[in-house]
């Protein structure tokens, strides 16, 4: 959802551009845009590049217009540790009103494949997107992988043995939580031109300091059990706001095919 404070801070930028427009006959030579969210397009950001380039900026379809000059999301599934510690009837995860977010740097959710592109925005571009839903163009498939498996579970182990955790029970929990599908993670990347890319992960998604968060919407109640080998089938929608202070609305769906071809 978009924030309250950041879209009215938008609105104002907007319209002290408008009136010096108006005042001085001068469209804008460059937009440093403010609004990239966790997932890129929260924040109004179709809504408001849209407005933008009808209104107040002088070359709209360059892209040296824009800083950045596009933006991104990517997405992977995670295993989260949280998410299979705590259940019902302790702690009902149905119930949060919206996605888990994390710190960039949080180790608790980690990915089970290499991440693919879901949002891919140009704020050059003369299609951007109407208002409406707006459908990734295909289906996400991810194949789980064996390394991140191995890698996962050293890395919960690891964490459990210094919180006091027995041997024993490191080794079989860290199993049992790397082997298990919690939900897609998202997060940016912002290209700000053909030289420069800014990763609030890294490449890989590997955990990093970052401004921006690591959002995690869940895709069931308890996570679901996975290998390697196993497919993770998704589709993503976004349904786009007609105003700024609109928040955007995103859909998630999908199953889990283990490698002997029964769906989960």
């Amino acid at each position: 959802s978009s924030s309250p404070s950041l879209s009215c801070g938008i609105r104002m930028r907007c319209l002290r551009a408008e009136r010096d427009n108006q005042r001085d006959g001068v469209a804008l030579a460059q937009v440093l845009a403010e609004i990239v969210g966790s997932v890129a397009s929260e924040e109004g950001l179709y809504a408001t590049i849209s407005d933008a380039q009808r209104r107040l900026v002088k070359k709209p379809y360059d892209p040296s217009s824009y800083i950045p000059q596009r933006c991104q999301t990517l997405a992977a599934p995670a295993s989260f540790a949280l998410h299979y510690s705590l259940g019902p009837p302790q702690f009902d995860w149905t119930r949060l009103k919206e996605p888990v977010r994390l710190n960039c740097r949080d180790e608790t959710a980690q990915l089970l494949a290499d991440p693919e592109l879901v949002e891919d925005i140009a704020f050059y571009s003369p299609d951007l997107p109407t208002p409406g839903r707006l459908a990734s163009s295909a289906r996400l498939s991810f194949s789980v992988s064996a390394e991140r498996l191995r890698a996962n579970e050293a890395l919960y182990r690891a964490e459990l043995l210094r919180e006091g955790a027995s041997a024993e029970e490191a080794s079989s929990l860290s199993a049992a939580v790397a082997q298990s599908f919690s939900g897609l993670a998202l997060w940016p990347r912002l290209v700000l031109d053909d030289d420069i890319v800014v990763e609030s992960r890294g490449p890989r998604g590997e955990a990093q300091q970052s401004h921006w968060q690591t959002v995690l919407p869940l895709t069931s109640a308890r996570p679901v059990a996975v290998a390697a080998g196993d497919e993770i089938g998704l589709a993503y929608a976004v349904d786009i706001g007609q105003r700024v202070a609109a928040p955007a609305k995103y859909t998630i769906s999908g199953q889990v095919t283990s490698r002997n071809l029964a769906a989960k």
